[in-house]
């Protein structure tokens, strides 16, 4: 038997997210010459939940747009699996990866949304159901085929086939890429990352958004949400700002802190119910204000 003062002895730690990952149905969305980006399904036991077709959550993972994991929210997607959605994480292009930015993210992003809604009866999925939620600059990707895409006209030809999601749930997102903000010097130029900066893109009519955000974050700081909150505020859209005190970036990790994951976790849930997109669970703790934000 190995000694266990042996460190070349020892099993190294279990990747839960990456461990989860594996139990997922995989599809490729997208094929760029020799490069395939997938998309990581988790299904809804069918015997608990409701009648078809079901909600879908599309979950863009963090990142400056340099690198990330897809495998991130795994443990959200096995959760809100169990609330009756599908659930999908989508691997998008980064720099060190594919030597791309931000608005290559942007377009990979908008390219999931869409194939979401073109297969939407094969996959079993409402069309008008679909919440994007991102972290970081996957929060950013997923905003931006909102905010960026022009509204749609009811004579337009396929006017479901587009790459706007029903609802946002958005994590530290980027939202500035000014020069005050994030992001400014990872755009092709000036001009670029002001046509690109979605606090001056706001308008009416946007989806019901949620954004979670610590007040301690150093990469993104707090200021831009509540910017961003208040511009929607202005325009009667619904944006609800959920802060965390003291929180940093990527405080809602599962193995960052457990505590404010599962915080999020209902936060998200208790939004979600109040869209009418998931049915209350009688089990949550829900309304329950003993856990801290």
């Amino acid at each position: 038997m190995d000694s266990p003062s042996d460190p070349n002895s020892r099993t190294p730690p279990i990747d839960r997210n990456r461990e989860l990952l594996k139990l997922a149905q995989v599809e490729t969305y997208k094929v760029l010459g020799d490069e395939k980006l997938n998309a990581y399904f988790w299904h809804p036991d069918p015997e608990k939940t409701g009648p078809l077709p079901r909600p879908v959550a599309a979950f863009f993972f963090s990142s400056g747009w340099d690198h990330g994991q897809v495998s991130q929210f795994a443990p959200h997607c096995v959760y809100f699996a169990s609330r009756g959605m599908v659930c999908v994480a989508f691997d998008y292009r980064v720099a060190t990866k594919h030597g791309t930015g931000p608005i290559e993210a942007i377009e990979d992003a908008g390219d999931a949304l869409r194939w979401l809604r073109i297969n939407a009866a094969e996959l079993n999925i409402n069309p008008n159901h679909i919440i994007g939620i991102g972290g970081s600059g996957g929060a950013y990707a997923v905003a931006a085929n909102v905010l960026l895409t022009r509204p749609l006209k009811r004579k337009e030809v396929l006017p479901d086939i587009h790459p706007i999601p029903n609802a946002l749930v958005l994590f530290n997102p980027v939202l500035d890429t000014s020069k005050d903000g994030f992001g400014f010097d990872r755009f092709p130029d000036p001009a670029s990352a002001k046509k690109h900066n979605l606090l001056r893109a706001v308008r009416r009519k946007l989806p019901p958004t949620l954004i979670l955000h610590g007040t301690a974050d150093r990469v993104i700081p707090v200021t831009a949400s509540r910017s961003y909150t208040r511009k929607n505020a202005w325009r009667r859209n619904l944006c609800r700002l959920v802060e965390f005190e003291g929180a940093g970036h990527g405080f809602f990790n599962f193995n960052v802190s457990f505590e404010r994951y599962e915080a999020t976790l209902l936060a998200i849930d208790e939004f979600l119910v109040s869209l009418n997109l998931i049915q209350p669970d009688p089990d949550s703790l829900l309304g329950d204000t003993s856990y801290t934000m």
